[in-house]
């Protein structure tokens, strides 16, 4: 067989190789990852990993590699690769559409906040905390490591709303809502990590305790709540000028700068922030005035102040405060009472009851039924109270007294109550009575007159009215007869003009007949000057003659008759021509006529 003969059977056969190549490498080789997908890959063959580690790094050893493919089609060796298709990693970014901004907290919503799993309604976005499950240790126990480490721990960094390409063998990812600090509310941060106030490093990754804040000691409870103070307790100074409460004194945590651990001097603005819950934690703090009130709000539920005035008698009264804290005290307010609560419980709650006694003893019974000294007793409370919650961070806008009742000392049955409240207010009634009878005698007189300037307003009126209709009358006359003769005068000058119109048409028309004559002569003159010219041009009236009719003579309109060759009628046109040059030298030869 010769080398011709070889080469298309080894042609062939190569191509047939080839092509069986082909087809096992897209059967058998190739895999598809789809969109929301990605691939974990896992080397079978290879070189073995060194003691203690679990991620192939090197492009020859064996293992499971960190990274994950994306979506797409990849070409690997099913001898030396095997792969998983897992679900790719998605953070809802949420529907601002359905978020619900609350501008004011309720009891349980307040609850809620102080037992820590309080949350606003809505789709709000999430972010991912990951931890490493497999990597190297990290230095110094660490629970908090960093993304670019490699460590063990969970990520400092969190991913925010997105798709991710995670391999879950390596990673483990929590899903938490994002820190949403609606409009009316600030975000007091607090570092769960970070170097002490104190100076000693926190790196556990232990959560630090909360610092006890100064306790604040309430009012006694059950019996001793409704009943007055001890009147042989022992009371430094004047009660007037000197009101505070029995305190438990105790370190307060200072705030943290940025970096320490502890409660955060700067408080977050009303937006969405993507923090890690692990690392920091923010309690929303309503910002602004709100409303606490210690009423009666049923037989079973009186939160009424109890104290005991001057003249003995035991008042009950309710009272509603306006208070508020402003954004920049939020963080050193929940630094120092943990929440709103501790504000209302340890400062507002015991100081607002401890001021009404004390100041209340200054005060008779009499007092807090009678107008202007019941809110004199109301704007002591409100500048005394103003005064010790403005050290603490709190503003009070208002306290207002709002319910009085008045028992006798001994408390029997409660006659005693009821006739000095009715005495009081039937005092009270009366001197109120006798006013309006007075006032109601001064109307009545001030009616009458009203009345009588009434009629004489009316009077006023008609006679105004004909006053009025005689000088319209007048008025009206005296415009007709000034129309009258105004009209005559304009009839008489239109005719005037209308006159002086004609005369001017007679003269236009005497102008134009003239300046047309005139035109008519000054043609036919233009006419006799042009034909007297060209006679003269001519040098006599038989000469132009003769031009006109060898001007306007049409030989087309001649017929000739030919009879022959040297007949008078062939030399015709010769004749023509020498009879007309004879003629006008004839006439050239004649002196021109004058």
């Amino acid at each position: 067989m010769t080398l011709r003969k070889l080469i298309p059977s080894v042609v062939g056969a190569a191509l047939i190789v080839a092509s069986v190549v082909t087809a096992v490498y897209w059967t058998q080789f190739r895999f598809y990852v789809p969109p929301d997908s990605c691939a974990v890959l896992k080397r079978k063959t290879g070189t073995e990993l060194p003691p203690g580690v679990s991620i192939a790094t090197q492009p020859g050893e064996k293992g499971l590699r960190e990274h994950v493919l994306g979506p797409g089609r990849y070409f690997r060796n099913p001898w030396d690769w095997d792969w998983t298709l897992v679900p790719l990693t998605v953070v809802p970014a949420g529907n601002p559409a359905k978020w619900e901004w609350v501008h004011s907290l309720d009891e349980s919503q307040r609850a809620r906040i102080k037992a820590g799993d309080f949350k606003f309604q809505g789709e709000y976005p999430q972010v991912g905390v990951v931890t490493r499950k497999i990597g190297k240790e990290p230095r110094g126990g660490q629970t908090l490591v960093d993304r670019a480490s490699g460590e063990k721990g969970v990520w400092r960094e969190v991913l925010t709303p997105g798709t991710y390409r995670l391999n879950p063998e390596v990673f483990s990812v929590e899903y938490h809502p994002a820190v949403v600090i609606p409009a009316g509310f600030v975000g007091v941060v607090t570092n769960l990590f970070g170097e002490d106030v104190s100076g000693e490093a926190s790196s556990t990754g232990t959560a630090p305790q909360a610092t006890q804040p100064p306790a604040i000691t309430a009012p006694p409870s059950g019996k001793d709540a409704t009943n007055p103070p001890d009147a042989n307790a022992p009371e430094a100074g004047d009660p007037r000028k000197k009101v505070e409460a029995d305190t438990m004194t105790s370190i307060t945590r200072p705030l943290a700068e940025p970096g320490e651990r502890g409660t955060l001097r700067n408080v977050l603005q009303p937006g969405v922030y993507f923090i890690n819950p692990k690392l920091q934690r923010v309690i929303p703090v309503e910002v602004g005035y709100n409303e606490y009130s210690q009423v009666k709000v049923s037989e079973a539920e009186n939160n009424r102040i109890s104290f005991s005035s001057e003249t003995g008698y035991i008042i009950k009264i309710g009272v509603t405060v306006i208070w508020g804290i402003h954004p920049t005290h939020a963080a050193q307010i929940i630094n120092e009472f943990g929440n709103i609560d501790g504000v209302l419980d340890k400062i507002i709650s015991p100081q607002l009851r401890s001021i009404c006694r004390n100041i209340g003893a200054t005060y008779a019974a009499r007092d807090f039924i009678q107008g202007a000294r019941r809110e004199e007793f109301q704007r002591e409370l409100t500048a005394e109270l103003k005064r010790v919650c403005g050290e603490k961070h709190v503003d009070v806008l208002l306290a207002l007294v709002r319910e009085v009742e008045v028992h006798a000392p001994d408390e029997r049955g409660g006659e005693v109550t009821e006739d000095l409240k009715k005495t009081i207010q039937e005092s009270f009634l009366a001197v109120e009575k006798q006013l309006t009878n007075e006032k109601q005698r001064e109307a009545a007189i001030v009616k009458a007159t009203l009345e009588e300037e009434k009629k004489k307003i009316d009077i006023a009126r008609e006679t105004i009215q004909a006053d009025t209709r005689l000088m319209v009358a007048d008025i009206q006359a005296d415009g007709e007869k000034e129309s009258a003769q105004v009209q005559a005068r304009a009839n008489l000058e239109a005719a005037t003009i209308q006159q002086q119109v004609a005369e001017m048409d007679a003269k236009r028309t005497e102008i134009l007949g003239q300046a047309a004559a005139d035109v008519e002569r000054f043609k036919k003159e233009a006419e006799a000057k042009g034909y007297k010219m060209l006679v003269d041009a001519f040098g006599s009236a038989r000469a132009y003659n003769l031009y006109t009719f060898a001007e306007n003579f049409q030989p087309q309109s001649i017929k000739l008759i030919f009879a022959g060759e040297g007949t008078f009628w062939t030399d015709l046109g010769k004749f023509e021509e020498v009879g007309a040059a004879k003629i006008l030298q004839s006439a050239g030869t004649h002196p021109p006529e004058p």
